[in-house]
């Protein structure tokens, strides 16, 4: 059976420790089996992994870990080391190993190494670096068992290598530099994948041969922070003859990253989901707009039908009251935002009046282009 759990692994969003116990319940409630903790948020996962911990900040991973493991998770603790800190080889290398000590002291026994979004040529250099790290952490961690330590390479997708996989040279010189058992995260064709499949990845063991987790990015809104996704979960064709897990990095609001969760674990419709998180009804008339982020409502060219979604503003962003409704809100104004312009363009209001209104809601490059091409038309 593939392995499915939550990546904190996302831009823009630090969220706070009853965030994290939520999802824990979450997923122990729908039997998912892991969370990995990575947020880009936290200054001593990435920008600053070298530094130590403060006391008081492991005591509160001490808690998370301890409450994953009663519910029966498993919890991994990423570290992007790949990240220069300005140090010397042997200073980075002392430093690691005194932040995993850190980590080890508090329970936590499974680790991810994260070298995605690396500013660095992806080359065989850094391919056999990212290996010599690989292999010092799986020293230091004396790993007994073959999914104790994971991995994201620099190279996460088939874009990324910049031509077929075969003739990635940072894929080929980490493949010889590290264990074939080390599980390694890929999110498929593209960083946000439309489909994933075995086929996807059989081409990926072409050129190295690694357990994969999927990282998938499909729910992810920190690259268009005015959008979210809730529709079903779709695209993903995969067995356990190419994959071991799959695990979702999504929004980092935590009952909107729960309601992810339900689609993802697949027993549900989207329709019977939303209903038991107290969503109106009528937000049913809006799923096609955040289905998913390849397949959007984008048929909008009726003035009537413009006017009638319009209606619902009313409904979602002023009467209906709850934790979700308030982590909604904002997207949900911003779409009832753009529905006014869109009905304004459409009926032709005075431009001068139109332009005064835009400006107030957005961003000057927009507008100039939004307008430029309304006179070019």
């Amino acid at each position: 059976m593939i392995r499915k759990g939550y990546i904190e692994g996302y831009y823009g969003k630090l969220m706070n420790w009853e965030d994290r116990s939520y999802l824990l319940k979450t997923l122990s409630n729908l039997s998912l089996d892991f969370y990995i903790y990575g947020p880009k948020e936290d200054p001593f996962h990435r920008a600053d992994w070298s530094a130590p911990y403060p006391k008081d900040t492991l005591i509160k991973f001490q808690g998370f870990k301890q409450e994953a493991s009663k519910l029966g998770l498993r919890s991994y603790f990423a570290l992007s080391p790949g990240v220069p800190s300005g140090k010397n080889k042997q200073a980075e290398y002392k430093a690691l190993k005194e932040k995993i000590k850190q980590l080890v002291n508090v329970g936590f026994d499974d680790f991810a190494i994260f070298f995605d979004d690396i500013d660095s040529e992806r080359n065989g250099n850094l391919g056999k670096r990212h290996g010599e790290i690989l292999n010092f952490v799986q020293e230091i961690l004396n790993v007994k068992r073959e999914d104790s330590l994971i991995f994201c390479p620099t190279v996460y997708c088939d874009s990324f290598a910049k031509g077929p996989l075969v003739d990635s040279e940072y894929l080929k010189v980490l493949s010889e530099e590290i264990p074939v058992n080390l599980p390694m995260l890929w999110t498929g064709k593209e960083v946000v994948s439309e489909t994933i499949s075995d086929v996807d990845i059989l081409a990926l063991e072409d050129v190295i041969g690694n357990p994969v987790i999927i990282w998938d990015n499909y729910y992810a809104n920190d690259y268009c922070p005015t959008n979210f996704f809730i529709g079903p979960h779709e695209g993903r064709n995969l067995s356990e003859e190419s994959v071991i897990g799959l695990g979702i990095n999504p929004t980092g609001l935590p009952i909107t990253d729960s309601i992810i969760l339900h689609q993802v674990e697949g027993s549900q419709e989207t329709e019977e989901i939303l209903k038991q998180f107290g969503v109106p009804d009528c937000f049913n008339e809006l799923i096609p707009f955040f289905r998913g982020p390849f397949n959007q409502d984008s048929s909008l060219v009726d003035i009537e039908k413009v006017k009638s979604i319009k209606v619902l503003s009313t409904q979602l962003c002023i009467e209906w009251k709850s934790d979700l409704q308030l982590e909604w809100s904002p997207f949900l104004w911003t779409f009832f935002n753009d529905l006014n312009f869109l009905l304004k363009l459409k009926q032709s209001e005075d431009k001068k009046e139109l332009e005064h209104w835009a400006s107030r809601r957005y961003s000057n490059p927009l507008l100039k282009v939004i307008f430029i091409r309304e006179e070019n038309n």
